[in-house]
């Protein structure tokens, strides 16, 4: 999956990387003011010259969740959770009626897997710049 992710990258950022590929890094700080040292560069890389990937940040996804009684026949027989349509049919082969109880509407935030120390794969791109391709999970990744 990081082998197709990376030769997304190559195709969509093509002509804006310049001779050298792929190189690695050590993420020194993050989240805040995120920089990084790229192996055999004397300086570390500040939050200004870098572009992270989008799955490295942290995502937020809406989720609608509804707590509901179920019914079978005209017995009840508790709660579900999650949001489940009508006449469903479930293992015992007979379809259970619903009746809403509470919905909840929010977001799940789905937080970035980058840790300051983290090895990573970085891309040079032009103007001094790297893309943050992921972490390298080769060695000590």
């Amino acid at each position: 999956m990081l082998n197709e992710a990376l030769k997304l990258i190559k195709e969509q950022t093509k002509d804006s990387i310049d001779a050298r590929d792929t190189e690695r890094a050590t993420l020194l700080s993050w989240p805040g003011s995120p920089s990084i040292e790229v192996d055999g560069d004397p300086a570390p890389y500040p939050a200004d010259k870098l572009v992270f990937a989008d799955y490295l940040l942290d995502r937020e996804v809406k989720a609608d969740f509804i707590a509901a009684e179920y019914l079978e026949g005209d017995e009840a027989k508790g709660s579900v959770t999650g949001v489940l349509a009508n006449g469903v049919v479930y293992e015992t082969g007979e379809p259970y009626k619903q009746t809403p109880r509470s919905s909840l509407r929010g977001k799940l935030v789905i937080p970035s897997p980058l840790q300051a120390g983290d090895r990573l794969i970085v891309s040079r791109l032009s103007g001094q710049r790297y893309y943050v391709h992921g972490k390298d999970v080769g060695g000590n990744g």
